[in-house]
């Protein structure tokens, strides 16, 4: 069995997978033209991780029933290394997610923290007037969906989590209603 086998079967065998699939070259392309236009937005979205996905040897488009919990054998609480940040041209993070919830409660008390969802925030004395701004996520591991040690089958392995929009054309190629019932990923991964 190839490396490439043996991690598909890995991903479908998480009770969670609706469908796990190599992504063929229109796929891609659709994929990457969801994400440019989102370049051209008022405050630009970069997403770093669907890069650094497709930089890999192979991609897998999943996608995930939402309402499946997934037993957790090993602790993972704080092994996810993605971020999704609002940032300045020089680099300075302006707002980020957080997602430690005593974090959370001393910044809902502090004047100068605006909570733009539930577990987003934007710093409000960080941004210089004029300054152009920009979203930026990165990629995660797989930590991020599965307790399956994904990394140990590859070489190497980068999970992306989609845009919106990109979740859409991906749920569209596959005839899937648009619900918060499911979600979308990206795994490139080099075997």
């Amino acid at each position: 069995m190839s490396k490439t086998e043996e991690l598909l079967e890995a991903i479908r065998a998480d009770k969670a997978t609706l469908i796990a699939e190599i992504m063929d070259d229109d796929m891609k392309k659709g994929v990457l033209e969801c994400e440019m236009r989102r370049l051209d937005e008022l405050i630009p979205f970069v997403n770093k991780g669907m890069e650094e996905a497709f930089q890999e040897q192979e991609a897998i488009i999943i996608v995930r029933d939402n309402t499946v919990e997934v037993e957790r054998t090993n602790d993972t609480s704080g092994s996810d290394d993605s971020s999704f940040t609002l940032q300045t041209e020089s680099g300075k993070i302006i707002g980020e997610t957080i997602l430690d919830e005593e974090e959370l409660e001393e910044l809902r008390d502090d004047p100068t923290v605006t909570f733009i969802s539930e577990n987003f925030v934007m710093y409000n004395n960080l941004a210089l007037p004029g300054e152009k701004q920009f979203f930026l996520m990165t990629s995660t591991n797989s930590d991020f969906f599965t307790d399956a040690d994904l990394e140990s089958i590859v070489s190497s392995l980068k999970v992306a989590i989609p845009s919106t929009e990109t979740d859409h054309f991906i749920r569209d190629c596959f005839e899937l209603e648009h619900d918060a019932h499911i979600g979308t990923l990206v795994v490139g991964f080099t075997e």
